[in-house]
């Protein structure tokens, strides 16, 4: 039996507008509460935290002295489906809200171990979703839940070869558990798809700081890609419960390498302005293919996605000894090239950010974060098919990001 049942993106439904995702497309870019509050404007030339180990672990240089930062993200996105002439399945809901609250955590720790050597290692999650739809939704052929959970290893060294150049490099271990549900026309009645499949990848990112004049530092970053292959379990089930498939599946996924450039610019000593510019080659997911050992979830779907762009633009003030604030926009492109590409799964869509953030100085060993951002992205249309079954309407989409952090310097 041969359903060819996965029509929808599967083992790179990482996060959208519609989920706990908010770089374009399924990437997380909640990795610093000191960046969020500048929109992560500039974040490869700011070396402010201990988070310069996952944007440019070279401004590991810049850090005085050892801390340990603990950083909580909450992202409360809403994403509802509008039906503008469903042809099949013609009966169910819209879905309701499909995004679904979530909570990304960060933990840093850096230590410098003289004036030309410093270390760090983080934890993060680079990639994130958690959706879920009623399973009588008029969509539910091509999404009903999707949840994955990444977790990525990251120690990192720096080296300051002369007193203007600072030069940095990490490597990674990324695992990745994934599952995803969606029904299925088995002619009398629907079935029920649900793919388990984890996975641990590998990579690694480098960076380098100028310091161009005393108020003015220079940042190039990369982020390699990380070649995943998913494999698990897959089953078909019935409204009874009974199981007409159970096979292991498989699928391969290159997680796509970033570059930034990024400026930090020191107007006076209150002021300061950061901009960034970064690339994304989504361009390396043309397809996504999944085999099955008995062929009943083995699919190809085309997805020619395009590289995509990141501007930012943030200034800091230092009001005085105890409190710093900060401010940020940004314009994030999608990597979709348009409304046949977007999926139920991944309604991607250009979108603009703004953000403001603060940091107290609680005492000389403790330090406290905060930001806060606001998504705002045109509704993005959506008409997909299969060929059998078409998904026809639009989704009303924003995201609200805040995020609180810890840092203790020792």
């Amino acid at each position: 039996m041969k359903l060819n049942i996965l029509k929808a993106p599967t083992f790179l439904l990482l996060g959208t507008m519609s989920s706990a995702s908010f770089g374009a497309g399924f990437a997380i870019i909640e990795q610093s509460v000191t960046g969020l509050g500048r929109a992560f404007a500039g974040s490869a030339a700011s070396a402010e935290d201990a988070s310069t180990i996952y944007f440019n672990p070279a401004g590991l240089m810049y850090l005085k002295q050892a801390e340990m930062d603990l950083a909580i993200n909450y992202i409360a996105p809403n994403s509802e489906f509008n039906n503008d002439g469903t042809s099949s399945p013609s009966n169910g809901g819209e879905g309701g809200d499909a995004a679904k609250n979530a909570v990304v955590p960060n933990f840093y720790y850096a230590k410098p171990l003289n004036d030309k050597v410093a270390i760090g290692f983080g934890i993060t999650a680079p990639f994130g979703l958690v959706t879920e739809y009623n399973e009588k939704w008029v969509g539910r052929y091509f999404a009903v839940k999707s949840d994955l959970k990444t977790i990525n290893f990251n120690p990192s060294i720096a080296y300051k070869p002369t007193d203007k150049l600072s030069i940095g490099f990490g490597v990674s271990a990324e695992y990745i558990d994934l599952t995803l549900v969606q029904m299925t026309n088995l002619g009398t009645s629907d079935g029920k798809v649900k793919l388990e499949a984890d996975d641990w990848g590998y990579g690694y990112n480098l960076g380098m700081m100028y310091q161009a004049t005393p108020d003015t530092r220079l940042a190039l970053a990369y982020r390699s890609k990380i070649s995943h292959t998913l494999k698990g379990d897959g089953t078909l089930t019935a409204v009874n419960g009974s199981v007409l498939a159970d096979e292991n599946i498989h699928g391969d996924v290159d997680l796509p390498e970033t570059i930034s450039l990024a400026i930090h610019h020191q107007i006076n000593s209150k002021w300061s302005v950061l901009a960034d510019a970064t690339m994304t080659r989504w361009s390396r997911f043309q397809e996504l293919a999944i085999e099955s050992d008995g062929g009943t979830f083995t699919s190809i779907k085309p997805e020619d996605w395009e590289n995509s762009m990141r501007y930012g633009l943030g200034v800091n003030y230092r009001y005085n000894d105890k409190w710093q604030f900060r401010s940020g926009i940004a314009y994030d492109e999608t990597a979709v090239p348009g409304i046949k590409r977007r999926t139920a799964r991944i309604p991607d869509i250009d979108r603009k950010w703004i953000a403001i953030g603060a940091t107290y100085n609680y005492s000389d060993n403790l330090i406290i974060d905060a930001g806060y951002a606001h998504l705002f992205a045109n509704n993005p249309s959506i008409k997909e098919s299969d060929g059998t079954n078409s998904l026809n309407g639009d989704y009303d989409v924003s995201v609200d990001l805040l995020g609180v952090q810890l840092r203790w310097l020792m």
